[in-house]
Parts: structure tokens; C-alpha cells; sequence
């Protein structure tokens, strides 16, 4: 495993090939002036004591000793040992609807970009947790399998949008299903949380039964309901994201999303979670936040390079012994050629 203690000196090398293309320009320009000095026995004697292989060959000594020194000042590192981390954490399953209701803006920007703000913030909050993604519309797939480089994670959040799935409507029951699927492969089931996240437009009503499935299995399901009581409007887009229209019904009459809290409420008092209504206040997500961070934890074991030893010393090395061979090789010759006449000859 090698790590760098300063990538930003990468930048470096960069600078480096800049320069490095300037003087070749340069270098062009000097050998066609060259060509014009005269005949070549004139540029013979002119120089005559110049010996070009030693400079090609200085040249690119002078390169392979500048670019092992820039390497070196990344600081190369090498991870030699192999040790396990003892981690306390939970699994999180984050759900999250991907139907085109998602769209609607009666929470700013709008339902779909807040619930990723707000997901967002919670993964920050992780420490030690794993957190896998399930999106789902008329079906669900797994998006992220569990895992704790949250970085992934988070990548595979933004990219989810209400064209991922292209069957429409909102199956919360398929959703739950699946997660309960994977959960049910692990023998710790009651360190397993799901964060159910829609506006409750449950088009099967299923859910409810699963989640008793789930409180039977000791897993906690907090639910964010996205939208408002009112609600909003459902937006149509074209393929370059510009609204084209809202969504009508058979009767053309445009179709209004609301907020179903009630199927959302339930599900999360079943499984002894939380539901939290998701507008377009500040920090909704807080409360759930909470209490996660209160939750038993069980202890999760994972394996990291360790020790990690500096390896810079030995490009260092490799560049400055370039950079002596190409000072102590010489460039001019000791015979010299004299001119007689027309003619000229060696010494």
C-alpha cells in the first residue's frame, strides 16, 4: 500500500513539463540558426570542440535526475504492516424514492435535492457506522452496498436523481423488502437501522406489514416525510432540465403532490424510530441525527495498512547521483581543429 504525505507537490511535475516544452521550443529554434551559420565544413570548425552525444546524453540525465527529485518531494510511503481496527458503529440503510413526485418544489429547490442535503449531513455525521444506499420508485435496487468509505458514499448519493428508475410510482414495501433482504444476511440484526426517505405516496400499502416484520427483527426504521401539507406541484422536464410543464391527470387537470405523513408516521412508530417531516426548515434531520448517535453500537473489525515508512530517500538518491553523473560529463573535446586556408585539419 503507498500513500503520499504531500500529493500537492504532484503539481510540480506539471510545472516541470511546462518548462520543459519551452526550452524544447527554444532548443528548435537554436538548431535551425545552427543550420544557417554556413557550409558544414564551416560549422565544423566552428564547432568542432562541441560534443553533441555528451550533451544529448547530459540532457537527459539532467531530466531523469529533476523528475526523481520531484517524486521525492511527494513523499513516497510504503504501509508494512497490515493491523485491525476495532470500530463501534451500526448499519445504516438509507431509502430513498426516486419517483418523479420527488420533483415537486413545494420544498426548495426541491423535494429530491433536499432529502440528498439532508442525507448528505447525516453521512457526515457517521463515525464508524457503515451506510449502503437502496433507491426505489415502482422498484428498488441497491445503489450502494453497505460500506464506510463515506466518500463513496456520498458520490453515489448525488448521482441519484428521479430518472434512475424507470418504472414510476412509490412502492415504500418493495423498498423495505429489500433492505431487510440484506439485513437478513448478517446474524446482528438488532445493530441494523433503516432511514426510510418519501412523501409517503405508498401506491401498494404493504409497507405497514413490513414494518412489523422489522420490529419483530429488532430493526429500527426512522422515516423523513419531503414535502409539505399542502403540497406542490410535480414539474415536467426536457432532456436539456428545462420545465417544460406540470404533470395532469386523465381530466388535464394539473396533479398536486401532497404529503402522506400518516403511512410514514406509522411505519416509524412500529419499529420504535421516528418520523420527522422534512420542509424547508434548517437542520431537519437533526433529530435523527440524535438518535442514531444514541443507539447501542456493536463492535465492527476492519483491516488497514499501518506503520507506514518513508520511501523518499531512495529517489532522492536515485536524482542527485543523475544529477552528478550528468556535472562530471564532459562536453568539449581536447582536439582542436585549426584553419588552413579553405581547409581545415585536427591538432
Amino acid at each position: 500500500m503507498v500513500r503520499y504525505s504531500h500529493p500537492e507537490m504532484f503539481y510540480l511535475l506539471v510545472i516541470f513539463l511546462i518548462v520543459l516544452f519551452w526550452y524544447n521550443y527554444k532548443g528548435n529554434k537554436l538548431r535551425l540558426k545552427i543550420e544557417k551559420l554556413g557550409i558544414e565544413s564551416v560549422k565544423r570548425f566552428i564547432l568542432n570542440r562541441v560534443k553533441n552525444s555528451s550533451i544529448n546524453i547530459r540532457s537527459r540525465l539532467l531530466l531523469l535526475g529533476i523528475i526523481f527529485i520531484l517524486f521525492a518531494s511527494t513523499g513516497p510511503q510504503i504501509g508494512k504492516k497490515l493491523i485491525e481496527l476495532k470500530r463501534k458503529g451500526v448499519d445504516i440503510f438509507l431509502l430513498i424514492d426516486t419517483s418523479s413526485s420527488m420533483n415537486s418544489t413545494d420544498v426548495k429547490p426541491s423535494r429530491m435535492e433536499k432529502a440528498k442535503y439532508e442525507l448528505g449531513r447525516l453521512i457526515n455525521q457517521l463515525n464508524g457506522d457503515r451506510v449502503g444506499l437502496i433507491a426505489f420508485a415502482g422498484t428498488s435496487h441497491l445503489h450502494c452496498p453497505l460500506t464506510q468509505d463515506y466518500s463513496a458514499a456520498k458520490l453515489f448519493l448525488n448521482m441519484i436523481n428521479t430518472n434512475l428508475i424507470s418504472m414510476q410510482g412509490t412502492d415504500l414495501s418493495e423498498a423495505i423488502k429489500l433492505a431487510l433482504n440484506h439485513i437478513k444476511q448478517d446474524d446482528d440484526e438488532k445493530y441494523k437501522v433503516i432511514v426510510l426517505v418519501s412523501d409517503g405516496e405508498d401506491h401498494q400499502g404493504e409497507a405497514v406489514l413490513l414494518a412489523n416484520e422489522a420490529s419483530s427483527l429488532g430493526i429500527t426504521i426512522f422515516t423523513l416525510g419531503i414535502g409539505t401539507i399542502p403540497g406542490g406541484p410535480i414539474p415536467i422536464y426536457d432532456e436539456n432540465g428545462i420545465r417544460i410543464g406540470f404533470k395532469k391527470n386523465s381530466n388535464n387537470e394539473i396533479v398536486t403532490s401532497t404529503l402522506n405523513e400518516y403511512t410514514l408516521n406509522e411505519i416509524a412508530n412500529i419499529t420504535g424510530g421516528k418520523y420527522v417531516r422534512i420542509g424547508n426548515q434548517m437542520n431537519a434531520i437533526s433529530p435523527v441525527l440524535k438518535e442514531i448517535a444514541n443507539m447501542d453500537k456493536r463492535e465492527i473489525k476492519s483491516h488497514v495498512f499501518s506503520e507506514y515508512e518513508d520511501r523518499y530517500q531512495l529517489f532522492l538518491f536515485i536524482g542527485l547521483i543523475f544529477l552528478v553523473i550528468e556535472f562530471l560529463i564532459p562536453t568539449r573535446t581536447k582536439r582542436e581543429m585549426t584553419w588552413k586556408g579553405r581547409f581545415s585539419k585536427l591538432n
